[in-house]
């Protein structure tokens, strides 16, 4: 589950036509289980006549993950699959109580550790190099 935050919605045309399509972007973080957060950008796409969530709404989401190799000076980068909003107001005192107990994170990919691990910043965190492509083919 993430917690959403300064959505905006965006129009992008796409080359040589004048073709749009609308995505919402917002900030959220990714939480490691040893309390380490990072900041990471929601990038989704969005409905012709759809607005953007409100500030602290929170989302179950299936999305490809971008890892720049200089985290953490710059987001993760999230293109959300699949992405439900809890239901209810985000402001709400009993909206947090709504939110199922789910408390940690899935990743689920297919690719070829192509580096040794390495320990974090945190010094108990490990992380390595993953090649993996977009689709996996049978």
């Amino acid at each position: 589950f993430f917690a959403l935050a300064n959505g905006d919605r965006v129009k992008t045309f796409r080359a040589g036509s004048s073709t749009m399509t609308y995505h919402c972007v917002y900030e959220t973080t990714i939480q490691c289980t040893s309390s380490v957060v990072f900041p990471t950008m929601l990038h989704m796409y969005s409905p012709f006549n759809d607005m953007a969530l409100p500030d602290n709404t929170v989302a179950f989401m299936s999305a490809k993950v971008c890892i720049p190799a200089t985290i953490p000076c710059d987001p993760m980068l999230l293109e959300g699959i699949c992405v439900m909003a809890v239901p209810g107001d985000p402001i709400s005192d009993s909206y947090e109580s709504s939110i199922p107990n789910f408390p940690h994170l899935m990743v689920v990919g297919l690719g070829s550790v192509t580096s040794p691990a390495r320990t974090l910043a945190d010094g108990m965190s490990k992380a390595f190099d993953i090649v993996s492509s977009d689709y996996v083919w049978d």
